[in-house]
C-alpha cells in the first residue's frame, strides 16, 4: 500500500516541480531576468508598406566661457515629427525613406527669444541657429540599413539638389551662412534625427546582461563626436527589451562650426561626452523609444581667441503611431 501511495505521488511531485520551474521563469520574464543562457535576437525589423511616426524632442542648455571669463548661456527647445517608411525590405536589409514633416523650435538668452512652427509661421525667422535645424525639413532622404543597424547608403534627390545649389551660389553667400546651410544636410546632421539605431541594436542573438562595442556618432549643439562605445542588453520584460550606452566619446577635432552668439566659424580643438543612451525595442522588432543624455564639452578657437563650450543635451524619440501605407 506504502508503494503504490509512493508510486502515485512521484508524477505529482514532478508535475508541481514543472509548475514551479514555469511560474519562475514567467516571473524571471516579467522582473527582465531572463532564464540563465537563454538569448533573444536583438533586431530592428523594417517591413515594406509599413510606416512608423516618431516625436523627436531635444533640449539643450549651454554654458560658453570666454578667455576672459565672460561667459555666455542658452537653452533651445527643439521638436521634430519624423515619419520613418520602408519602402523595401530583403534578407534583412532595409530601404527607409525618412521624413522630418515639422518642426516646433524655440531659442532663449539674455535678451533673445526666438521661436518657429513650421505649421503655423509662413516664413522661418533670420536666425542663424534656426537654420541648423531647419535644413533637413521636408527634404526626404532614404537610408539603407544591414541586418546589424549599419546605415550603408544615404541618399536623397532633394537634400542633394540643395546641396548642389549651395556649392554653385557659394561664391555669392556670406561663408558662416553657407556653413550653416551645408553642414544641416550632411550626412551626421541627417541621421542624428532619422537613424533611431545609431548601431546600438546588434542584429545578433544575445543574452541579458551581454555587452558588445560599436561606433557611435551623435551631433551635439551642432558638433559631431564619435568614437567607440560599449552597449549593454539590460532587461526583457513585457516582450520589451531595453538596451543601455553609458560611456565617452571624443569630439571630432579641427571640425569647422557655427557657434550662437560668435559671428565668425571656429575650429574644434579638443572635446568629449558622456552619455547614456536607453533604446527600447519590442519583441516585434520596431523601435518603440529612444532617450539620449549627453553632457559634453570642447574647446575652440577663433582666430586668436579660445572658448570652453560645455553642453547638456537630452534628446528622447517617442513613436507615436504605426500605419500602413
Amino acid at each position: 500500500m506504502i508503494q503504490r501511495i509512493t508510486m502515485t505521488l512521484r508524477p505529482l511531485f514532478a508535475f508541481a516541480l514543472c509548475a514551479v520551474s514555469m511560474a519562475g521563469m514567467v516571473v524571471a520574464q516579467q522582473s527582465g531576468t531572463a532564464p540563465a543562457g537563454r538569448e533573444y535576437r536583438l533586431q530592428a525589423l523594417y517591413r515594406s508598406g509599413i510606416a512608423q511616426n516618431y516625436e523627436v524632442v531635444e533640449q539643450t542648455t549651454v554654458e560658453r566661457t570666454h578667455s576672459d571669463s565672460s561667459q555666455k548661456t542658452y537653452e533651445r527647445k527643439v521638436t521634430y515629427f519624423v515619419t520613418v517608411r520602408c519602402i523595401e525590405s530583403l534578407d534583412g536589409i532595409a530601404k527607409l525613406v525618412v521624413n522630418i514633416d515639422s518642426l516646433i523650435y524655440a531659442f532663449k538668452a539674455k535678451g533673445e527669444q526666438i521661436t518657429y512652427d513650421s505649421q503655423k509661421d509662413i516664413t522661418p525667422k533670420n536666425f542663424a541657429d534656426l537654420n541648423n535645424y531647419i535644413g533637413p525639413l521636408n527634404r526626404t532622404f532614404e537610408l539603407t540599413v544591414s541586418p546589424y543597424g549599419e546605415v550603408t547608403k544615404i541618399s536623397g534627390d532633394q537634400v542633394e539638389y540643395w546641396r548642389d545649389y549651395l556649392q554653385q551660389n557659394s561664391a555669392d553667400l556670406d561663408t558662416v551662412v553657407y556653413s550653416i546651410w551645408m553642414q544641416s544636410l550632411d550626412r551626421e546632421n541627417l541621421l542624428q534625427y532619422g537613424d533611431l539605431q545609431k548601431r546600438v541594436i546588434p542584429g545578433l542573438r544575445k543574452a541579458v546582461d551581454s555587452t558588445w562595442n560599436h561606433n557611435l556618432t551623435l551631433r551635439i549643439d551642432g558638433v559631431v563626436f564619435d568614437g567607440k562605445v560599449t552597449s549593454r542588453f539590460a532587461s526583457y520584460a513585457g516582450g520589451l527589451y531595453s538596451l543601455i550606452t553609458k560611456d565617452t566619446i571624443p569630439v571630432r577635432k579641427k571640425q569647422v562650426v557655427h557657434i550662437y552668439g560668435i559671428p565668425y566659424l571656429s575650429t574644434v580643438n579638443d572635446g568629449g561626452a558622456i552619455v547614456d543612451n536607453t533604446l527600447t525595442l519590442s519583441a516585434s522588432g520596431t523601435i518603440n523609444e529612444v532617450t539620449t543624455v549627453t553632457n559634453a564639452w570642447f574647446r575652440a578657437k577663433i582666430l586668436n581667441e579660445a572658448f570652453m563650450h560645455r553642453i547638456t543635451t537630452t534628446t528622447q524619440w517617442k513613436l507615436t503611431g504605426q500605419y500602413q501605407w
